[in-house]
């Protein structure tokens, strides 16, 4: 079942426009020690720790001011905490915080006001 909506927060935050969203792979972490007498290093793997998403698309909104206010409130993400996101296709991603959120092009503005952006999330945990 395809939701069509990508929702942050519970929120249709993204509106209507075309959204890409790219899940990367989990990282791990691990300590690796050398001893003396080893021959080789002694491997201590920490487990999993995050992994980073990424969003893209288009923004678009029926004025200038509208627009604007849009991506005041998309910003105002950017606050440390952690949210729920779901993408247009269902997938539920829990414990994702909004790192970075930037306009990638002009706005444009003609019957509707619209403009390209892309945001750098960090899943903590699932």
């Amino acid at each position: 079942m395809t939701n069509r909506i990508m929702k942050f927060d519970g929120r249709d935050l993204f509106g209507p426009g075309e959204h890409k969203l790219w899940a990367k792979s989990w990282r791990r972490e691990r300590v690796d020690r050398g001893f003396a007498g080893l021959d080789g290093v002694l491997s201590v793997d920490l487990g999993r720790r995050e992994r980073k998403l990424q969003q893209r698309g288009f923004l678009v909104a029926r004025n200038i001011s509208a627009l604007k206010e849009m991506l005041g409130e998309i910003s105002a993400y950017i606050d440390g905490q952690d949210y729920e996101l779901i993408s247009r296709h269902g997938f539920r991603y829990k414990h994702v915080r909004m790192d970075v959120f930037t306009v990638t092009g002009p706005i444009s503005k003609g019957s509707q006001a619209s403009c390209e952006y892309e945001v750098h999330y960090t899943q903590l945990g699932e």
